[in-house]
């Protein structure tokens, strides 16, 4: 009896294909966050109003209907120091869902957090890493990982987003997965800014509302 040892030939999955960060990019996320295989670049509106707004994709959404709202006001409590506040919703037809919202005083003595049912200080969510003023860890409903020490040939600050590698049984630990990155525009730059994008890696959709709010609290740490 002969035997036939020959295997069919194995498809390997395609390599993950990474965005061009210094290429011009336009666009915002869809409002049906769905698994994708290639990142989703999303664009913040212009400032107006009071408002900016996150967009997605023109390729994916022709209507360009937002996903997220974002607002900033003051608070003038007399008890508490000047504070401005940055509220995130989510646009779900009509309705505007909060999803956190967040406040730095303008003394920079208060700074505080509410994201879903949890509210705390920002000094218990955020921290430096080795004293770097752009490199953090972000603890709260996701432990992420922001790493802004880089920057595009634009002075745009590239902030990569990861979570971070489990323990190993041998005392090593994996590697981080890279789920987002977010590019504000440079800080000193001459009007028109170039757009804002908040790039979503396929491991990152899940975690999208804490992506969004943890990349608005580290653009004010950037910028404060």
């Amino acid at each position: 009896m002969i035997l036939d040892t020959k295997t069919e030939p194995v498809a390997l999955p395609p390599p993950e294909i990474l965005p061009d960060y210094n290429a011009a990019v336009s666009g915002g996320p869809s409002n049906q966050r769905r698994p994708t295989q290639a990142p989703v670049i999303y664009t913040f509106s212009d400032w107006a109003k009071g408002t900016m707004l996150l967009m997605p994709p023109r390729s994916e959404s022709p209507e360009q209907r937002p996903l997220y709202r974002i607002t900033v006001e003051l608070d003038l409590n007399p008890f508490l120091p000047v504070s401005y506040i940055t509220k995130v919703m989510r646009c779900t037809g009509d309705e505007n869902d909060m999803v956190a919202e967040f406040a730095f005083s303008l003394n920079q003595k208060r700074a505080v957090i509410r994201l879903a049912d949890t509210a705390t200080r920002l000094s218990s969510v955020i921290n430096n890493i080795n004293s770097s003023p752009k490199h953090f860890n972000w603890v709260l409903g996701t432990r992420l990982h922001w790493d802004c020490r880089t920057s595009l040939d634009d002075g745009s600050p590239l902030c990569i987003c990861s979570l971070p590698g489990k323990p190993q049984r041998n005392g090593t630990r994996a590697q981080d997965i890279q789920i987002a990155s977010f590019v504000p525009p440079p800080i000193d730059a001459s009007p028109p800014l170039p757009e804002a994008t908040l790039t979503i890696f396929p491991h990152g959709h899940e975690h999208m509302d804490e992506i969004l709010v943890s990349a608005l609290v580290v653009e004010r740490m950037l910028t404060r």
